[in-house]
């Protein structure tokens, strides 16, 4: 019997779970227990995600969607670790930039990945509805799930959405 191989970014969160794992170990001890917590439970988070998003095909769906908030999750963890300090070493004064962007490069292409993932099975969700004798009703989203990532509803960076905000609030 033949095994299917896992997609990319199986590895690829795999790696990030990795990395976060030894970027944490590295914090000080403050850190390590309160934000280095934090990402260590949302990339173990992200690993059982993508585990069921592989393998349970029936709602294959749902589980990208819960991916997409769980990676925008991890990356807001990230960027408030390096705005604490997390990522200062506390004995000789330098900032681990490296790993934090190391993580953040990671992170980043594990989104992309998942916005192309959640594009493809919603096509695959609209070509079922679309054909004789399929499936005349498309599983309901999962509530407050994502919509799709487009450029009105999913801005570039927090900056961005900021900007946005704003501007929608001044008269």
């Amino acid at each position: 019997m033949m095994s299917t191989p896992l997609p990319p970014i199986y590895r690829d969160i795999r790696r990030l779970l990795v990395h976060t794992e030894e970027m944490v170990r590295r914090f000080a001890r403050y850190h390590k227990y309160t934000v280095g917590t934090d990402l260590r439970t949302q990339a173990m988070r992200l690993m059982r995600g993508v585990n069921r998003a592989c393998f349970d095909t029936a709602q294959q769906a749902q589980h990208v969607q819960a991916l997409v908030w769980l990676v925008d999750d991890y990356k807001l963890t990230l960027q408030l670790a390096m705005e604490v300090g997390a990522f200062k070493n506390a004995a000789k004064g330098q900032a681990h930039f490296q790993q934090f962007e190391e993580a953040a490069n990671l992170a980043a292409q594990i989104g992309k990945q998942c916005g192309g993932w959640q594009q493809k099975t919603a096509n695959r969700l609209r070509a079922q509805v679309g054909q004789p004798g399929a499936q005349q009703s498309v599983p309901a989203a999962a509530p407050g799930s994502k919509p799709a990532a487009t450029p009105q509803t999913h801005p570039a960076s927090l900056s961005a959405c900021t900007a946005s905000l704003q501007s929608e609030a001044t008269p």
